[in-house]
C-alpha cells in the first residue's frame, strides 16, 4: 500500500498546476512516508469512520478557496497525464468524478468551488458525486484501477510503469514470495488530495 501511495504522490506532484499534495491519514507511518516526501499532513482521527467529515475539514485547514482534488492512495497507474485529464474536464464543470473500475467507488473526485465541498465516499459514491448538479465523469484507465483485491493487483501489474516504486515492490516481493497482505498492506487507509 505505501507503494501505491508513493506512486500517487509522484503523479500529483508532477502535475505543475497543483501545490504540494496534503495527505489525510489516520496512519502514523503514511505521515512519516508523505512528509519525506514534502507533502502537508492532516490527521484523519483512527477509528473514527468518516473519512467525510476529516477530508471535509482538511480542505478548510488548507484552503485558499481553490479547487480541491481528492486521489485515493491505492491506485498504482496514477499519472500526471491522467490528473492533468482530470483537471481539464473540472475547468468546464462543477465536480468532475473518475469511478473506480466496478462503478462503484470515486477514485478521484474534483471539486471547483471549496465552499460547497461535500465529499461523500463510501460504497456507491460514484453515483452520488455524479448526481452533484453538472457534474461530470472522466473515464481514465489509470485513474479508474484502485487495488482492492489480489484480482486488482493482478489486472495492474501487467500495466505498471517498470520504473514506479509499485512495480519495485512487486519485483522484491516476488523474489522472496510474499503474501497478498504483505503487497499491499491494509487497505484503504490513505487519501490523498491535493489543491
Amino acid at each position: 500500500a505505501i507503494a501505491m501511495f508513493e506512486d500517487v504522490i509522484a503523479a500529483i506532484q508532477a502535475v505543475p498546476a497543483l501545490e504540494a499534495p496534503v495527505v489525510v491519514s489516520p496512519d502514523h507511518e503514511l505521515w512519516r512516508r508523505a512528509d519525506a516526501m514534502g507533502c502537508r499532513v492532516v490527521e484523519e482521527p483512527p477509528g473514527a469512520g468518516d473519512l467525510n467529515s476529516a477530508l471535509a475539514a482538511a480542505a478548510g485547514k488548507v484552503g485558499d478557496g481553490s479547487p480541491l482534488l481528492v486521489v485515493a492512495a491505492d491506485l498504482p497507474l496514477a499519472s500526471a497525464a491522467g490528473l492533468e485529464r482530470v483537471l481539464e474536464a473540472a475547468a468546464g464543470a462543477p465536480v468532475a468524478v473518475v469511478p473506480s473500475h466496478d462503478g462503484g467507488g470515486t477514485n478521484v473526485l474534483a471539486w471547483r468551488d471549496p465552499a460547497s465541498f461535500a465529499p461523500s465516499f463510501g460504497p456507491d459514491s460514484a453515483a452520488r458525486h455524479l448526481a452533484v448538479p453538472g457534474a461530470v465523469r472522466v473515464d481514465e484507465p489509470g485513474l479508474s484501477l484502485d487495488v482492492d483485491t489480489v484480482d486488482d493487483l493482478r489486472l495492474a501489474a501487467g500495466r505498471l510503469d517498470p520504473s514506479s516504486v509499485t512495480a519495485h515492490r512487486l519485483r522484491d516481493l516476488g523474489r522472496f514470495g510474499a503474501s497478498w497482505s504483505e503487497a499491499t498492506g491494509p487497505g484503504g487507509t490513505g487519501i490523498c488530495f491535493s489543491r
